[in-house]
């Protein structure tokens, strides 16, 4: 059985040994870790948790912050990495500084090479088409005057995951009525996951 080289989850520290179990995720791997979607606020203890699971793994865990690199320098700090990690946060903030950085340019190509793409929540979202239906919500915890210049997100997978279900099940009702069909979803609970192959 081949591994997937695309896994988004909701959580994915409350299921990471089971991945690993199932052979889904490499023996060994060297892990870029991009926590730039928690970079708005104060706490984040959501990444501290899934950086915690990686490294319990086994992996080799470097952190990439998407602020202030460019696609030149991401590509040389992800030349290295076997799984860029994507992790949770704010949604709206993760896809402007895909865009700022390169990220959204060069993220295909990195997958064509072999490496493999781990989402968790906010990083899942952005594995979709669009940060549309959360830009509303998100910008309330962002800098007054933020704006998303593009709200494009990778387009790895036809369909926008919602996160945490059923804990924020009436968020994510109020953005399949609000968008309706718009896009495709996937409720996902904090123990569910989707592989795909790019």
């Amino acid at each position: 059985m081949s591994i997937p080289n695309l896994i988004l989850t909701s959580s994915f520290n409350t299921i990471a040994k089971k991945l690993f179990d199932n052979a889904l995720l490499p023996k060994h791997a060297l892990v870029a870790f991009i926590p730039t979607a928690s970079n708005p606020y104060t706490e984040h203890p959501w990444v501290e948790k899934d950086r915690e699971a990686l490294v319990g793994l086994g992996y080799e865990v470097t952190d990439v912050d998407l602020e202030n690199r460019n696609e030149e320098e991401l590509k040389k700090d992800l030349a290295s990495a076997d799984i860029i990690f994507v992790a949770g946060g704010n949604t709206t903030y993760l896809t402007e500084q895909s865009h700022r950085s390169g990220l959204h340019n060069i993220i295909r190509s990195l997958l064509h090479q072999g490496k493999m793409y781990i989402g968790s929540s906010a990083g899942s979202l952005l594995a979709g088409p669009s940060a549309e239906p959360f830009v509303e919500e998100d910008s309330v915890e962002l800098p007054a005057g933020f704006v998303l210049s593009d709200p494009t997100c990778f387009g790895l997978v036809d369909y926008i995951v919602l996160p945490h279900y059923p804990l924020h099940a009436k968020e994510n009702d109020s953005v399949m009525e609000t968008y309706g069909d718009k896009f495709h979803y996937v409720k996902m609970t904090d123990v569910d996951y989707r592989m795909e192959m790019i």
